[in-house]
């Protein structure tokens, strides 16, 4: 069995220099699959170049909530042109952000709503990042029924039980393996293991022990076997358990 990396940003330009190497640590560590999300259609088109003959690669796209401002409409319609592609398995990352954005909640919220209903009709599962906004997230998740997951997800373990109810799977990043992460914790032994799936979100929230340093897809080894450590699992069952998640998901 392998690892893999449900969500990670090796498009972006932190790694523009040393991509090779770090998919070659992907194989060394293997980590043979990974979903590569783009927030922007360049990124997209870049993303689809990214190949490694043992590695397993699949993409997304969405309007990422810190961009609605600058989304007109046709700039929304080269979105939706390249989420129809059949390259593109998940819509995503979309939902909402009131850390950093706290004046546009409801263009947010109705851009948020828009790519939902674009799922719907797509019947292609989102990538939702929710970040101090939890209750709206929610709310608009119960209203407009997707498939999908709760991307690095940092919320209450009581919430992550709400999600898991309206069928989402619920991420976990690095941040399980920080100091003082109780939460988290609390988070995987709420979650059935059914629905949990690992990422990185590199080139952010680096595990430790290389927390301060970028993250990469290779390191969310470091996330998997701390929950194996914390849940008394088998390292290939668990393995086992999230690519069938991954699969149910995104598809083989």
């Amino acid at each position: 069995m392998n690892w893999l990396d449900s969500h990670c940003h090796i498009n972006d330009k932190a790694f523009r220099d040393d991509l090779d190497d770090v998919l070659n640590r992907m194989v060394e560590n293997n980590v043979l699959k990974a979903m590569i999300i783009s927030s922007y259609i360049d990124d997209y088109d870049y993303s689809l170049n990214i190949k490694h003959d043992k590695i397993a690669f699949k993409h997304s796209l969405g309007v990422y909530p810190g961009d609605v401002n600058e989304l007109d409409e046709k700039l929304y319609e080269e979105y939706v042109r390249r989420c129809k592609q059949d390259e593109c398995v998940a819509i995503g990352e979309i939902g909402l952000d009131y850390y950093w954005d706290k004046d546009n909640k409801e263009r947010q919220k109705e851009v948020f709503e828009r790519q939902l209903k674009l799922a719907i009709e797509l019947d292609k599962p989102v990538i939702i990042h929710s970040r101090d906004a939890i209750a709206d997230t929610y709310e608009l998740l119960k209203k407009n029924r997707c498939r999908g997951v709760m991307h690095c997800y940092s919320d209450s373990a009581e919430m992550a039980r709400e999600f898991v109810k309206l069928g989402y799977y619920i991420s976990i990043s690095g941040t399980l393996t920080w100091k003082n992460a109780k939460e988290p914790l609390r988070v995987i032994r709420e979650v059935p293991l059914d629905r949990l799936l690992i990422e990185t979100d590199c080139p952010y929230l680096t595990p430790a022990p290389n927390r301060g340093k970028r993250n990469e897809p290779s390191y969310v080894v470091y996330t998997g076997r701390k929950i194996c450590e914390e849940l008394g699992l088998n390292e290939e069952d668990f393995q086992r358990q999230l690519n069938d998640n991954y699969h149910e998901l995104f598809g083989v």
